[in-house]
């Protein structure tokens, strides 16, 4: 009878781990985790055309690596990067964006950003867009993104939302 008890003690153990760990957000020591601001999107120029995503993550005590980003509101979203090439500003998709321990990974217009490829159409200047980022070390984020009009200045980002 103790041992059947042992035995459900340990069952239980493992199905919240299980549980715990793979539908919900890892816990992270409290400095661990990347910390997300500033999240804006630029709409496109065009009707169809990706619109940008930028923001800043701030790396937490260990390295970590943004590899994945989705949002609602667009068919797919993508890492990009800018790079020189042959003298020609060239975007690259990525599969992985760096983040420094106690550093930081700045996403900007003409550098690092997201793409946001069919953005929904009803989206417009002054709304918000939510955006789920995804790590490496297994860290989701959801931040709620502005959106400012194709025009908007490629200004640093400004205090964003994190939830």
């Amino acid at each position: 009878m103790a041992n059947d008890l042992h035995v459900l003690k340990t069952m239980a153990a493992a199905a919240a781990l299980a549980f715990g760990f793979g539908a919900v957000q890892p816990v992270f020591a409290k400095d661990a985790a990347p910390v997300v601001e500033g999240t804006w999107v630029r709409l496109p120029s065009a009707t169809g055309r990706p619109a940008g995503g930028y923001l800043v993550v701030k790396g937490g005590t260990a390295a970590d690596a943004l590899v994945a980003a989705s949002s609602p509101k667009a068919e797919r979203v993508e890492l990009h990067s800018m790079v020189m090439d042959n003298g020609v500003m060239r975007m690259r998709a990525e599969s992985s964006l760096a983040v420094p321990a106690n550093g930081s990974l700045t996403l900007a217009p003409g550098g690092n950003h997201l793409m946001l490829f069919g953005l929904d159409p009803a989206v417009k200047a002054g709304d918000r867009v939510p955006v789920t980022l995804t790590f490496k070390s297994g860290a989701k984020i959801s931040a709620s993104a502005e959106v400012r009009p194709v025009t908007a200045p490629a200004k640093a980002p400004d205090a964003g939302h994190q939830h």
